[in-house]
């Protein structure tokens, strides 16, 4: 089982990639920093003749994400939604699904994912949009939501404090030795 990991945070060791870590030490997982990338927003070329799109690192990174099987999106909870670095990542599959929809729908929806969000203003409650935002987004791509992990923490190092969210890791870390062991 090979695991993309998406930090979408821009600050190293922080929170989000704390939890992360934690959840997928010891598994095959590819960290993808998108932060260390240099991803262009999107541009809107739905109805108009094929453009280029920017010459940047993205297919480089969506390539990443696409061999892997379980994908785990992590990020601090912004104005309760995905960071910026992560929206924008997300908003250029619109550029894969222009290229060849029926190749990155289908690699899509063979996946699973999993989503970290990381706040301090009551993030059980006000992450809800974003889960809601990631249950839309792997419904239309057919990918297999398997769950969410909401923690509270602000300075780096507050989320070892959070029992619940170091529960949920174990969960589901505990899941994937079953899943390891039975697949």
């Amino acid at each position: 089982m090979g695991i993309a990991v998406i930090y979408g945070s821009s600050r190293k060791n922080g929170n989000s990639e704390q939890l992360a870590k934690r959840l997928t030490n010891g598994f095959d997982a590819d960290p993808i920093f998108l932060a260390d990338y240099r991803i262009e927003p999107i541009q809107d070329y739905r109805h108009s003749e094929k453009e280029p799109y920017p010459e940047d690192d993205y297919r480089s990174v969506i390539e990443r994400v696409l061999a892997q099987d379980v994908l785990v999106f992590t990020t601090p909870i912004y104005w309760y939604g995905a960071s910026g670095l992560t929206k924008t990542f997300i908003d250029r599959w619109s550029q894969s699904l222009r290229e060849d929809r029926d190749r990155f729908l289908a690699k899509l929806s063979s996946k699973s994912a999993w989503v970290i969000g990381i706040g301090d203003d009551e993030p059980h409650l006000k992450g809800l949009p974003l889960v809601q935002q990631f249950q839309y987004i792997f419904e239309y791509t057919g990918t297999r939501f398997e769950g969410y992990i909401l923690g509270k923490a602000n300075r780096p190092g507050d989320i070892l404090e959070d029992q619940a969210a170091l529960a949920a890791v174990e969960q589901i870390r505990s899941q994937w030795r079953g899943a390891s062991v039975n697949g």
